[in-house]
């Protein structure tokens, strides 16, 4: 019997055992089918990807509670998620048991004005681990004025209330127990200049993993010497303890001992010691959350979340529909996409959106799938001087540097097979651009619900007067990046732009088939980008460009020839219109962590507005998008509101 045979009989023979417990305790942990569930756990958890797994090991880990984790995505053991260094040929030879295409949501965007009417794919992670289990594995963190610019934009009045919970120093503790680090060899780390500050950054021992490779190309060493020469470039010890601009470097979710993915399914799920271990943890895959069901015993009353509907993902529907009570608390963790759908579908949202799907409006939240924001990026090419090798070409090419490359990786998992992206360059608007000033001005001019959706309601445009006062700070700041750039020392950058003042929105469609109990819930909601509708966005990402291209054609960049730098703005302006790309897979805040008079959906306990028993801990909660990529940030609000 082949593997995935054996795996797949072994599978289905743990689905179809029976559970033997009581009506709120499970008596074993394990992947569950429909016919094993529970009729009541004490905690339902909507999603089980980089959060909601986060959430559900922490809420289960001492045995008191039952935890019953949903999630849409399939669980997938295929080796094509973990295996993520080595040759490539031994890196597809593993089982696969899903099509890679499973692990994502089906989901294009609205068509977007400022990109030309193009479309975009939504990258939104659907499988047991969610994005983390998808993702490029860049494991940084933002500034600490990133967080603590969450506390700026709730207003002078409230602010007091919001930094006791929020901001960078109440964030740092959890993001230092969500991981634990592995530093480089000292041979490593002085061969690359590789600096870190345990104590800083880091000192947790939960299994989610941040290490790096033990070989960078040849290439990147010259273009980080070639950083040195930039005005007003720093170099800082650890970006991961809150001084994220400048150069440095940023460890992968990588598992060094056997270079594998770490993600939250093998760090909060599959360890050992961990939740699949527990008497007390249930995952039920391959079903969707439809709704959050509520009672309200008089109308003076706040709405109670009861439970919630569940349905398959596939097969046929259930002849009436499956709810699942929950004694102490529902936890949305559906991520930015479907968080907010799950509320509308439950009656919670903006009024209008909701009485279009005909939806009963049991609380109007204006700030439910508004205030989406996204790493919007493009390419640039470079061309080679001369070409520096040996390099990525050469390893995908060469077989004779193929061989070296196997002796190393076959001895100790060494050498270039193990190579991936770990520097980068964080920089200030005012280091980048000399036109900052006229930038931050155009910014203070604007009528501020000038560029915002039509029609949105007054406390979105309260809430984005606050965040749009945060940002100013953020860009009057040399604590603060508007710009990523990775580099390997291949001929090409995908400058990354980390400071959107465009919002978008995603609301559920007039027709949406899931506001009904007894439907099916396939029809997902309406994604609207809404890149570049702020003209300040695409002003900053021009001096992007510009500032890119004066970077690889500087005399510390002798190897690469950069194209002329005699482009028009309205040049400039052209090419980003017909080659960004509106996400990163970093989509947040479309349930805002704000005050209710500005726009908010969630208090300071992460509590959604006029519930009782429901609450969220995902990256929907964001109020302002960090300048890194996102997946330690989920780790560590699932850890906080856990």
């Amino acid at each position: 019997m082949n593997a995935i045979i054996l795996v797949r009989f072994l599978s289905l023979l743990f689905l179809l055992g029976k559970a033997r417990c009581s009506s709120s305790y499970v008596d074993h942990a394990r992947i569950v089918a429909p016919s094993d569930l529970q009729s009541e756990y004490d905690f339902i958890i909507a999603g089980a990807g980089t959060a909601g797994l986060t959430v559900g090991d922490r809420l289960s880990e001492r045995g008191v509670y039952s935890v019953l984790v949903v999630e849409y995505g399939y669980y997938d053991l295929s080796n094509s998620i973990t295996a993520v260094a080595g040759p490539p040929a031994r890196r597809s030879a593993g089982p696969e048991f899903y099509t890679a295409a499973t692990r994502f949501y089906n989901i294009t965007s609205e068509p977007i004005p400022e990109l030309n009417n193009r479309t975009m794919n939504v990258a939104a992670g659907c499988v047991i681990g969610g994005d983390s289990a998808v993702n490029g594995m860049f494991f940084g963190r933002g500034s600490a004025e990133d967080y603590d610019a969450w506390v700026w934009s709730t207003g002078r009045a409230r602010q007091a209330e919001y930094e006791k919970e929020w901001g960078w120093k109440n964030l740092l503790p959890w993001f230092k127990k969500s991981v634990v680090f592995h530093p480089p060899t000292p041979e490593v780390a002085a061969q690359y200049e590789m600096t870190y500050d345990v104590e800083a950054a880091y000192g947790g021992t939960t299994p989610i993993h941040a290490s790096y490779p033990p070989f960078q190309w040849p290439a990147q060493k010259i273009i980080w010497d070639a950083w040195k020469t930039m005005p007003g470039i720093t170099f800082p010890v650890e970006g991961a303890s809150g001084n994220a601009t400048g150069v440095f470097y940023t460890p992968n979710s990588i598992d060094p001992a056997n270079r594998t993915r770490s993600y939250s399914r093998t760090g909060h799920y599959d360890n050992p010691g961990g939740a699949a271990t527990r008497a007390n943890f249930h995952i039920l895959p391959a079903h969707r959350v439809l709704q959050v069901l509520f009672d309200r015993p008089s109308p003076k009353r706040a709405w109670e979340a009861q439970g919630v509907v569940v349905v398959p993902r596939d097969g046929p529907l259930p002849s009436t529909p499956r709810s699942i009570r929950a004694k102490m608390e529902v936890i949305l963790s559906a991520g930015a996409v479907h968080t907010p759908q799950i509320l509308q579908r439950s009656g919670i949202g903006p009024r209008d959106t909701l009485e279009n799907a005909g939806v009963h409006v049991k609380i109007e939240l204006p700030g439910v799938g508004y205030n989406l924001q996204d790493h919007a990026w493009f390419m640039l090419t470079f061309n080679y001087r001369n070409p520096v090798v040996p390099n990525a070409t050469t390893l995908a090419m060469d077989p004779a540097f193929q061989a070296k490359a196997l002796v190393l990786w076959d001895a100790n998992q060494t050498g270039p097979y193990t190579s991936n992206v770990n520097s980068g360059a964080w920089v200030p608007l005012s280091v980048m651009s000399e036109r900052a000033a006229t930038i931050r001005a155009s910014i203070r001019s604007q009528d501020p619900a000038a560029h915002l959706p039509v029609g949105v309601h007054p406390t979105v445009v309260a809430g984005y007067v606050e965040q749009t006062k945060a940002r100013l700070q953020q860009l009057e700041s040399l604590g603060s990046a508007v710009f990523e750039l990775l580099f390997t020392g291949g001929a090409y950058v995908t400058p990354i732009f980390l400071k959107p003042f465009s919002r978008g929105t995603i609301l559920i469609r007039p027709d949406d088939d899931g506001v009904d109990i007894s439907g099916r819930g396939d029809k997902e909601p309406i994604v609207n980008y809404r890149t570049l509708s702020n003209p300040v966005d695409l002003a900053i990402m021009t001096e992007l460009i510009r500032f890119e291209r004066k970077f690889y054609g500087s005399e510390g960049c002798p190897e690469w020839i950069q194209p002329a730098l005699n482009a028009s703005d309205a040049e400039l302006e052209a090419f980003i219109r017909r080659n960004t790309t509106s996400s990163n897979g970093h989509l947040s805040g479309t349930a805002a962590l704000a005050p209710l008079e500005l726009g908010g959906v969630v208090g300071s306990d992460l509590a959604v507005y006029g519930t009782l028993k429901l609450s969220i801990a995902d990256n929907s909660i964001i109020t302002l998008i960090p300048g890194a990529h996102t997946s330690s940030t989920a780790y560590a609000i699932g850890e906080k509101a856990s």
